[in-house]
């Protein structure tokens, strides 16, 4: 064999190895070019989904079914508040139609509260009281208060805080649930979960109400999932945390921050730790295509909730590497990584075109779906991520 058709078979193999390699191996990522016009217009049909799914009581289609066009039932109390708390983020911005379903679901909130002592909980039934449903709840009539300066939830606010650091250990962890029966909290049960929100809940409870003491049991929630929770609570790999993220933003800004170092050491180490976890798996997810042979390699496009819940991490994670210089070089990579997930999420989004070709448009615009399933926290994280995306996107060009 001559040298020149040696080298030519040389190249054309080195050529296929890398042909598979980018396909098989290292898949190119995908992120959807998306304006601030894109995102709004996103926000607007999300709202909407939840304005058409609301029923009289003030809750919501639960899980949908749009092949078979069928409502599969189930309801989630923690979820309920979540959506409450996401569409108060909406109405912050003056979405239309976001306050008054908000409220709605407030009302359904409000109308279910467990007491004790001197706190309030959220559940329609007593019997498991989580500390997640109480504390998006917080969550949301902070965002509610933020929005109109009304100061009609303030007393109930102080409530349901109350159960909230009833429920946190001296330690900074955060118990799971109350037993309604035994009337007390159970021992040792803690969710992935509850902690961040507990910890988010507080942040703001501090943020609207500086004298009332919320920093208290909100610094010590910080630092133990920052040096802590994951190792203490056996969780490996450490969790991706959103809500925590959405505490860290909030300290930057709360009354007394440092204007240049507002987080604690080990809290800026967190951050930086929690960025790197969010922006491989957004890498990840923005090489799923669905097609074949890519979702035999990369698996299928998670749900909508997944990849909002991304998107709320890096989203809450950028104001503050904007506000601490310890985590300046991650400013402009969250940015990158958050509006990439802002690109996909409108990308997956049923538009009006699509819903109209399915059996029920009204469940189905507006929605995200996997496998043809949406459920309704599937709206309210994508819809956030994509409020947190806004900032970002009016600041380019």
């Amino acid at each position: 064999m001559g040298v020149g058709r040696r080298v030519t078979v040389a190249v054309i193999a080195w050529v296929a190895v890398a042909a598979v390699l980018r396909v098989g191996v290292v898949p190119p990522e995908r992120c959807p070019a998306v304006t601030v016009a894109d995102a709004e217009t996103a926000v607007a049909e999300a709202v909407g989904w939840f304005e058409r799914n609301q029923r009289d009581d003030g809750t919501w289609l639960y899980r949908y079914d749009a092949a078979a066009d069928a409502d599969l039932g189930g309801y989630n109390t923690v979820r309920h508040a979540g959506v409450t708390m996401s569409l108060y983020q909406a109405a912050e911005i003056d979405v239309a139609g976001a306050e008054a379903v908000a409220d709605r679901g407030t009302d359904y909130a409000l109308a279910n509260l467990v007491r004790h002592d001197d706190w309030a909980a959220f559940e329609p039934s007593s019997r498991r009281v989580t500390t997640g449903a109480t504390a998006l709840l917080v969550a949301g009539l902070a965002h509610r208060r933020a929005a109109t300066g009304d100061p009609v939830h303030d007393e109930v606010m102080a409530e349901l805080g109350r159960f909230l650091v009833a429920q946190t250990e001296p330690g900074g962890s955060v118990l799971a649930e109350w037993d309604g029966q035994l009337r007390t909290s159970r021992p040792g049960v803690y969710s992935p979960f509850f902690t961040g929100e507990a910890y988010w809940a507080l942040t703001l409870l501090h943020r609207e109400f500086p004298d009332a003491g919320w920093d208290e049991p909100a610094r010590r929630i910080g630092h133990y999932l920052a040096t802590e929770r994951d190792e203490a609570e056996g969780y490996q790999p450490d969790i991706s945390d959103h809500w925590a993220a959405y505490g860290l933003a909030v300290t930057t800004t709360w009354p007394g921050a440092d204007p240049d170092r507002p987080l604690t050491d080990a809290e800026a180490v967190y951050a930086e730790r929690q960025s790197g976890f969010a922006g491989i798996q957004v890498r990840w997810e923005s090489q799923r295509t669905n097609d074949w042979p890519n979702w035999w390699l990369r698996g299928r496009q998670t749900l909508g909730a997944g990849l909002g819940t991304l998107g709320e991490q890096l989203g809450g994670l950028w104001p503050v590497a904007e506000a601490d210089e310890r985590l300046d070089h991650l400013v402009e990579p969250l940015a990158e990584r958050a509006v990439c997930v802002a690109g996909m999420l409108v990308d997956r989004q049923v538009d009006a075109d699509e819903a109209a070709a399915t059996a029920d448009p009204d469940r189905t615009r507006g929605a995200w779906f996997q496998f043809d399933i949406t459920q309704m926290d599937d709206q309210q994280h994508a819809m956030s991520a994509v409020l947190l995306a806004l900032p970002i996107l009016e600041g380019r060009p």
